[in-house]
């Protein structure tokens, strides 16, 4: 009798290690996708009134995801950069070779909309 629970007790922790390495797997890898970020170069196409999106225009050169027309909006956390300097969003002008990086997903519309940049770097040498 004192065996046989032995092995259930056994038993019951070898299942509850696996489950805890499962859950353990799972959630690493969500926590991979969710801080993943992307970089992709682009051209500016279109500044909103107020600076409230900017619109751009993936290169040919980009992965065949990051070619076409995106949206994003830019927010309080975004770095807005020039040769690692600093800039303000108004430097930023319609026909400007930029950087965007950004995580999240993209909506499927057109053009896509880019649920978070992290960072628009102006690629241009002379602003």
């Amino acid at each position: 009798m004192k065996k046989k629970k032995i092995v259930y007790s056994g038993i019951f922790i070898v299942i509850l290690f696996c489950i805890a390495v499962i859950f353990y797997c799972i959630g690493y890898e969500k926590s991979l996708k969710e801080n993943q970020t992307v970089t992709f170069h682009a051209i500016i196409t279109d500044i909103g009134a107020n600076d409230s999106y900017i619109q751009v225009e993936g290169l040919e050169t980009n992965d065949i995801n990051s070619r076409g027309a995106f949206e994003f909006s830019i927010e309080d956390d975004t770095k807005l950069e020039w040769h690692n300097t600093p800039i303000k969003l108004s430097e930023f002008d319609v026909g400007d070779c930029v950087a965007v990086t950004h995580t999240g997903s993209i909506m499927e519309s057109y053009p896509g909309k880019i649920e978070k940049v992290t960072k628009l770097q102006l690629l241009d040498d002379e602003k």
